[in-house]
């Protein structure tokens, strides 16, 4: 696995009760093809179907969907190792925290496996009850946001909108980077997640192309490939999503100036480019924004999917930024 692209890692954080495992649980009970491994700190506590459960052992549940689910007893490190190690290595790693942890230190921590790579710190916060915490337990919570890339504001049904907007300010006024996102019942889009495949536009008006003038682009529905439609349409009123393509080249220097003056209102980015005639993804999650150069041919033409909250995406703004990047793309 040397040669091999790293594995991404999804961090899921947050205090305890705040709806982690009810988001895990999903991912696992539909996996969608992806060969998931799971690290918790007590897999017990997570309800998983007893059809699904392949084989147990002391540390670890293997389930029928391909996924494999461990327990973190004392090194992180060792627990990716042994996963990646395994015959059929998983193609993702989702690590749920513990409800007193923060997401840095396990961030930190993945330095040492050069074989996994963070994919993005997501912070679960329990709407219907942050304003009540106590102070210590308050300041803890907010640490673990703030060192998230996207807050996730779960049990948003059992609050009101007012309740959502004081959240959000009291996280924003100590980070004002961060994003929050209102969920309900875990109930998360996979590309926000995950990152949109940024494949061919799709044929419901998406913008293809990087240099066009229209900046009426219209928006198409967040996550990318047809397969995963059943859940755009559960998610349509709150996400769209804006994509383009460039033919040749892309500068670098260019392209990293653009991306880093992107707008905020962007939640999640993914592209795959050609950057001074080599192959680089593009990946933005909340306030983090990365470009990696990658081993292989670069692409034939540049790609990258954007997604906001409904609203959110101003189109011509996004244009204006891009246009010296596209602009300055190699002959």
């Amino acid at each position: 696995m040397t040669d091999a692209a790293p594995v991404p890692v999804t961090i899921l954080t947050g205090f305890l009760g705040a709806g982690k495992t009810t988001l895990l649980s999903r991912l696992l009970a539909d996996p969608q093809g992806v060969r998931f491994g799971v690290l918790v700190n007590d897999f017990g506590e997570i309800n998983i179907d007893a059809d699904l459960v392949a084989e147990t052992a002391a540390d670890r549940v293997s389930l029928a969907n391909g996924c494999v689910c461990c327990s973190i007893r004392d090194d992180l490190v060792a627990a990716v190792r042994s996963l990646l190690d395994a015959p059929a290595p998983p193609r993702h790693l989702l690590i749920e925290a513990s409800g007193v942890s923060r997401p840095l230190a396990i961030a930190d921590a993945l330095d040492d496996e050069p074989r996994a790579r963070l994919d993005g710190i997501f912070c679960v916060i329990d709407a219907a009850h942050f304003e009540g915490l106590g102070y210590a337990d308050s300041e803890l919570a907010m640490d673990q946001a703030f060192g998230a890339d996207l807050a996730l504001l779960n049990k948003a049904d059992l609050v009101d909108a007012g309740t959502l907007e004081r959240i959000d300010a009291t996280l924003r006024a100590a980070m004002p980077r961060l994003r929050t996102v209102p969920t309900r019942h875990g109930d998360v889009p996979r590309a926000l997640l995950f990152g949109p495949e940024p494949g061919p536009a799709r044929d419901r008006g998406t913008c293809r192309d990087a240099r066009c003038s229209d900046p009426s682009h219209r928006h198409d529905h967040a996550g990318g490939g047809d397969h995963h439609d059943h859940e755009h349409h559960a998610h349509d009123a709150e996400f769209e999503s804006w994509s383009w393509s460039a033919h040749g080249p892309l500068r670098h220097a260019e392209f990293r100036a653009a991306v880093a003056a992107l707008p905020p209102a962007l939640l999640r980015a993914k592209g795959i480019l050609d950057l001074d005639g080599r192959r680089a993804v593009f990946q933005l999650v909340g306030k983090r924004r990365e470009i990696a150069f990658e081993g292989g041919p670069p692409p034939s033409e540049s790609r990258l999917v954007a997604i906001a909250r409904r609203g959110g995406l101003d189109a011509e703004a996004i244009s204006a930024v891009l246009a010296p990047a596209l602009n300055a793309s190699v002959d």
